[in-house]
């Protein structure tokens, strides 16, 4: 469709975009095509990429419009809604991906299915009833279990162990709301896990909306741990069992994060932290090497709040800061 039309159906604003300009798809900056959109989200990509990025225009919310430049930006007031918007219209397109590539000794076990443009490591083993998806690349000396579902692009480093039953760059739980209605973000990024992870049974870890999911090397993830899309966790750090991230959290290197606990979205945590088995963390931690521990049980909200209260101001004398 034209450009313009575009524009008027996701509520974007134009200025010296050429209106008359046939948009198909939309694209992350390095992925787009001269009849593609982009966007510009400064947390997850630098100008250059959107510079260099050959698409007709670029969605951009209003503080950063400057950035983009009036000849290429779509200007909106909610990028996230915009892209969701976006794909009621626009097809979403990826990199085209390479022919697949397998080494001398790579297994895949009879039930697995396996894409044609998936590359294989050597020494790398698939069990039965794997799924990997279009554009997968597994290192060297991988372990598939049974069951488990590698979506697309999902790109896998060596020595990695995947559990029974998980599922790595599944669309993350990225929804905008549109009046009454539930948009979900379409997602540019897939999963990227690094050298010597593990990976338990049933985990989910979901693909990045704007950039990559990432799981840094060495790290240990139990059974029925969720990743949540763009989180990033940060090398040899540990996540035990029913553990939830949220959506753009990032834990810095060598963190343990006791059972069931939850980090919040967009949430940091300094290298080092251990968060203790049932808690929850809604605010950043910048102390390195610090412990948290929350997790009391389940009451009216008004009660927990008057308890939480009635703490600080029993130690606001002491001033230990803990």
């Amino acid at each position: 469709m034209r450009l313009d039309r575009f524009a008027r159906l996701i509520g974007a604003r134009v200025d010296a975009l050429v209106a008359d300009a046939e948009v198909r798809g939309i694209a992350a900056p390095v992925d787009a095509r001269a009849d593609d959109i982009t966007y510009f989200e400064p947390r997850y990509g630098a100008v250059r990429d959107v510079a260099d990025s050959r698409a007709a225009g670029v969605l951009v919310a209003t503080p950063h419009a400057a950035a983009v430049g009036a000849a290429r930006a779509l200007v909106v007031d909610d990028l996230s809604l915009a892209c969701a918007r976006a794909l009621g219209w626009l097809e979403r397109r990826v990199a085209a991906v390479p022919k697949a590539r397998a080494g001398g000794d790579a297994e895949v076990a009879p039930g697995a299915v396996v894409s044609a443009t998936a590359r294989l490591g050597e020494g790398t083993r698939v069990a039965p009833g794997v799924v990997i998806g279009e554009g997968v690349s597994l290192g060297n000396w991988c372990t598939v279990a049974a069951g488990a579902v590698l979506g697309d692009n999902v790109r896998i480093g060596n020595r990695v162990r995947i559990g029974a039953g998980t599922v790595v760059g599944e669309a993350g739980f990225a929804f905008v709301r549109d009046g009454d209605a539930w948009l979900q973000m379409p997602n540019f990024g897939s999963v990227v896990i690094e050298d010597d992870v593990v990976v338990l049974a049933r985990a989910v870890i979901h693909a990045g909306v704007y950039g990559d999911t990432r799981i840094e090397h060495g790290c240990a993830l139990d059974s029925l741990v969720l990743i949540g899309h763009d989180a990033r966790l940060g090398a040899n750090t540990a996540v035990a069992g029913h553990s939830a991230i949220a959506g753009g959290a990032c834990i810095g290197a060598g963190c343990r994060i006791g059972g069931r606990a939850g980090i919040g979205e967009g949430v940091t945590i300094a290298e080092g932290v251990t968060v203790t088995a049932g808690s929850m963390v809604s605010r950043s931690i910048t102390e390195t090497g610090a412990v948290y521990a929350s997790g009391w049980p389940a009451q009216p909200r008004v009660r927990w709040w008057r308890q939480v209260a009635a703490l600080r101001r029993a130690a606001a004398p002491a001033q230990d800061g803990k």
